[in-house]
């Protein structure tokens, strides 16, 4: 997939300190942060990183004084060595955050993007792929598309909403060290940080995971409030998040809605799956979601004795935005648990995924307003308490 146009949330930060040149090699070439060195006057930027040699708590407050002469943005304080009163220097200032340095580029991006959150920053787009209709390859598409995005150099995320059945991780072979009901029950709050430690990578791609719970009964769990707080924090710390989903218009899907950027409603080429994406589209309409948001993906096309696009197109009343061909390299790929981005990346499939990616996630998604729920959202997550 082509990087140009394609890229996660960039975070403007500052460094500044006597050890920021240390600080800066660790940080290296992240693609979700632009790193701005520039002391004049009138900065922007959205976080401030301020890194000392050593934990002394010596001339930090004058210092931190200068700063915000210079730049309005949350402060990070960091520093080498022991913790010698840092901590409650940082907290004395007014910092965001401290750092008691080393620390991996993983945990310094993790803080930097909650910082930024906290202060109304850029955040990521949230992609939803749903289906009323089970075996439309919906699940392909979610584990494909975050892998090429993935692959790509965005900070990606895939989220496995089918919290009963849901096969996200054995689709990519991801030996999953925690689910998602895992950090639903975790103690405290669900923060970007908190979301770091229960996410699994998959080295093949770079795709970070939380997949569904190991068992059916573990679904309760994920209520509504833990839900929002985690795609809250989802969206603040990756470029990109993928949200693949159960083949109903269930609790979890409801509240998800309120994060979702663009809908990936799919559809394969056959009467019984076009009938139920028709009532989806009209269950989405009632439910008051934008139907520009909403993207319908025709699956599985030139399959045999499957209908056409123009015939799809005139059944749902609803134009294709994407096409995804049928094509025999998929299922050998689910079942080798590859994403065929991966194992076969010349195929049909793999370049209709580019292309679809390269599409959905062309432009940085900016928003700092929270996300509304519909009266008529409400009464269905109501309903389902």
């Amino acid at each position: 997939m082509a990087t140009n146009g394609h890229q996660p949330p960039n975070l403007r930060v500052f460094l500044s300190g006597p050890a920021a040149d240390a600080l800066a090699a660790t940080l290296g070439h992240q693609p979700s942060i632009s790193m701005i060195r520039d002391e004049g006057e009138g900065v922007s930027a959205d976080v401030t990183l301020h890194v000392l040699e050593s934990s002394s708590s010596e001339g930090i407050a004058e210092n931190v004084l200068r700063l915000r002469e210079v730049v309005d943005a949350p402060l990070i304080l960091a520093a080498y060595g022991k913790p010698n009163g840092i901590v409650e220097t940082g907290i004395a200032v007014g910092a965001a955050d401290v750092l008691v340095l080393p620390q991996p580029a993983e945990t310094l991006l993790f803080a930097i993007q909650k910082a930024a959150i906290a202060n109304g920053g850029t955040v990521g787009k949230v992609v939803m792929v749903f289906s009323p209709k089970g075996g439309s390859g919906k699940t392909a598409l979610a584990t494909n598309l975050a892998a090429a995005t993935a692959r790509s150099g965005v900070d990606t995320l895939l989220v496995d909403l089918d919290l009963q059945f849901g096969d996200s991780a054995l689709t990519l072979s991801v030996s999953a060290r925690a689910s998602i009901a895992d950090l639903a029950a975790s103690a405290g709050e669900i923060d970007v940080e908190k979301l770091g430690a229960f996410v699994t990578k998959d080295a093949r791609t770079g795709l970070d995971v939380l997949p569904a719970p190991q068992r059916p009964e573990e679904a309760d769990v994920v209520g509504q409030a833990e839900l929002s707080a985690i795609l809250e924090s989802a969206r603040g710390a990756y470029g990109a998040v993928v949200i693949d989903t159960g083949p109903l218009f269930d609790g979890p899907m409801l509240a998800a809605l309120d994060y979702t950027d663009e809908l990936l409603l799919v559809a394969n080429p056959e009467v019984t799956s076009l009938k139920n994406v028709r009532i989806g589209l009209e269950t989405l309409e009632r439910l008051g979601f934008q139907r520009d948001k909403v993207s319908l993906v025709a699956n599985r096309v030139g399959a045999a004795g499957g209908m056409g696009r123009k015939e799809i197109e005139e059944a749902l009343d609803a134009e294709v935005a994407y096409e995804l061909p049928d094509d025999s390299v998929v299922p050998v790929a689910v079942n080798r648990a590859v994403p065929v981005v991966v194992s076969e990346e010349n195929s049909r499939f793999s370049q209709a995924i580019e292309k679809l990616g390269s599409s959905v996630f062309a432009a940085s998604h900016v928003t700092t307003k929270a996300p509304r729920e519909t009266s008529q959202r409400r009464f269905l997550l109501r309903g389902r308490r």
